[in-house]
């Protein structure tokens, strides 16, 4: 075995064969390989591996090993054949790496400036052939996209995930994070359509295509950077001296990938997105029910989280990304005190007027979960009810000026327990109008209409009393406004529904001709242009199928972006104009 090999098995932890395959599979081949001594030759660099009836080629770099099974993924196989042989590896064999890296560390440069500072190690720009590799891997992944839109859902072949899950490896071989994670979330939403799950959306699925497509267009490019290739682990940043968490609520998440709780807290210090969470997550295909799982004790504490969710902590040495917390046992527990909600910070965030929150949602343009959140005041409730056509309960709540929100909660085994407590609390609410009520919810904008996913509901914080909300001039509308808005909103529903049945019929189906000139007509002459580029690039692609797929993909991408920008704009003109009131 040559030592290049040698350096791959010693460098294959858990960390890295979780990431070439998954938790689930890694588990399997721990178990697999319990007890038995491999059966092994070596061939052209290589090694052959009888295991479990198959047999394994273990080769360098280790995202290439393959295995005579059916699987075209990564399989329990390679991961087993991976650990057989590095459990078997000699003192001698790890002498010989740790000498041969010894020798490289001691080369000396010629000259001092041979020597990188750190700084220059941190910019560092990617060779040419890390460039060519990765170039090759995007247009690969975007030969695969283009096959979906070819066929379309309907005729996709039944291997198709696994195929997206081999481009997702093959993205990880060469660092690029971030399609990485988006081929294998495409992957997950491909087996959610051939099971015809009820989770799998086209509208979802024809966003995060698009958005791939953008991504992967960028690292066909020759001026690549590092950082446009994104990261495997989050990056947390050092929260600058003490931060005070005010514990508001928590949540039980299931029924997917991951179960487990999230916590959400309060930092009372910042104004501008003042909301954290701690995730207590674990993958579904962990064989040990959740029930028998420790659950999280971070920051060096003797004691579970959630039996903290009560008292206010300050915490030394916090790191944050993107409004999560870090449970890293460098940070640490400088004080806990007692904790009522019924306080003065969180009385200064409620909202109640909901045109208000609606503004602040819009500019603030929420990224991810906690800039979404929001304490909402309703004046009252105005009905409950749970529709058995979307499977849905909903509480229609309204402010002081008579504006509504939607308060919605789609039923599924895992809601059930949300779904009658919300039942259960919509109905006090109708029962007793006088009575106040705060809720911690994720708010969004969606259909012209401010729709709340709640998280805590409190009835014992005291709200400020109800002031009117005077809308910026730039939010407010005439009738011929909110008109234009209306005819407009149906023109690029119209566009979206069409590239949405191309994503699920195929390239067959087509695009409506006729959509170009309604955009002109309305004064959307690029979006004309574009509608009328893209169907006859589609209309040329039948007559010729080795014309370009990648023009074709990169059309629909720049339509679907131009949608979701002029699709914002419009709802928020018609949420807060509309017939709301």
């Amino acid at each position: 075995m040559d030592n290049k090999l040698k350096k791959d098995l010693i460098n294959a932890d858990e960390t890295f064969l979780t990431s070439l395959a998954n938790k689930g599979i890694y588990k399997r081949a721990c178990k697999d390989i319990d007890g038995i001594m491999p059966i092994s030759r070596e061939e052209d660099n290589a090694v052959v591996v009888d295991i479990s009836g198959e047999t394994v080629t273990v080769k360098s770099p280790l995202n290439e090993c393959t295995c005579s099974c059916i699987s075209r993924t990564v399989c329990r196989h390679i991961v087993g054949a991976i650990l057989l042989l590095k459990n078997n590896l000699t003192e001698e064999d790890y002498a010989d790496i740790c000498f041969e890296e010894q020798e490289k560390s001691e080369q000396i440069p010629e000259t001092v400036e041979e020597i990188p500072t750190a700084e220059e190690e941190t910019e560092k720009s990617l060779s040419a052939e890390e460039i060519r590799k990765i170039n090759e891997c995007a247009v690969h992944c975007l030969e695969m996209l283009g096959d979906v839109l070819k066929r379309g859902l309907v005729r996709i072949p039944e291997t198709a995930p696994e195929n997206m899950e081999i481009s997702a490896v093959r993205c990880h071989a060469v660092r690029m994070a971030d399609a990485e994670r988006a081929m294998r979330d495409l992957s997950t939403r491909l087996s959610d359509c051939l099971a015809r799950r009820a989770s799998f959306s086209t509208e979802f699925f024809t966003d995060k295509m698009c958005r791939t497509v953008s991504m992967l267009e960028n690292l066909c490019r020759q001026d690549i950077t590092p950082d446009m290739l994104g990261t495997f682990r989050q990056d947390y940043k050092q929260y600058n001296g003490y931060l005070t968490l005010i514990p508001i609520g928590e949540r039980t998440v299931s029924g997917g990938d991951y179960e487990g709780e999230i916590y959400y807290f309060l930092n009372p210090d910042v104004q501008e997105n003042p909301f954290l969470t701690v995730s207590d997550l674990r993958p579904t295909f962990y064989e040990t029910k959740r029930h028998t799982l420790n659950k999280i004790t971070p920051w060096g504490m003797i004691t579970t989280l959630d039996t903290m969710m009560r008292r206010k902590i300050i915490l030394a040495n916090a790191k944050i990304s993107e409004g999560k917390i870090s449970t890293s046992k460098e940070t640490v527990v400088a004080m806990n005190s007692s904790l009522d909600l019924n306080c003065e910070e969180i009385r200064s965030r409620i909202y109640c007027d909901f045109r208000q929150a609606i503004v602040e949602l819009y500019e603030k343009n929420p990224q991810n979960e906690t800039e979404r959140l929001m304490f909402i005041h309703p004046q009252k409730c105005v009905s409950a009810g749970f529709d058995k056509h979307t499977q849905q309960y909903t509480l229609i709540i309204e402010d002081g000026a008579g504006f509504q929100a939607f308060m919605r909660v789609k039923y599924r085994e895992e809601t059930k327990s949300l779904v009658e407590l919300v039942e259960k609390i919509g109905q006090k609410m109708l029962d007793n109008p006088e009575k106040d009520y705060t809720i911690l919810a994720s708010a969004r904008i969606e259909k012209n209409e401010f729709v709340l996913f709640p998280i805590e509901i409190y009835d014992f914080i005291s709200v400020p009393e109800y002031e009117e909300y005077w809308l910026p001039d730039e939010y407010k509308t005439t009738a011929s406004n909110l008109k234009y808005a209306e005819s407009v909103t149906e023109i690029i529903n119209e566009i979206e529904s069409n590239i949405q049945l191309m994503i699920q019929c195929g390239m067959q189906s087509g695009m409506d001709s006729k959509l170009s000139n309604k955009c002109f007509n309305y004064g959307l002459k690029g979006l004309s242009r574009l509608v009328a580029d893209f169907v006859q690039s589609v209309e040329s692609y039948r007559h010729d199928t080795k014309a370009d797929i990648k023009k074709i993909l990169n059309l629909m991408t720049v339509i679907q972006q131009y949608i979701t920008t002029a699709r914002k704009r419009l709802e928020i003109i018609l949420t807060l104009g509309g017939k709301n009131k």
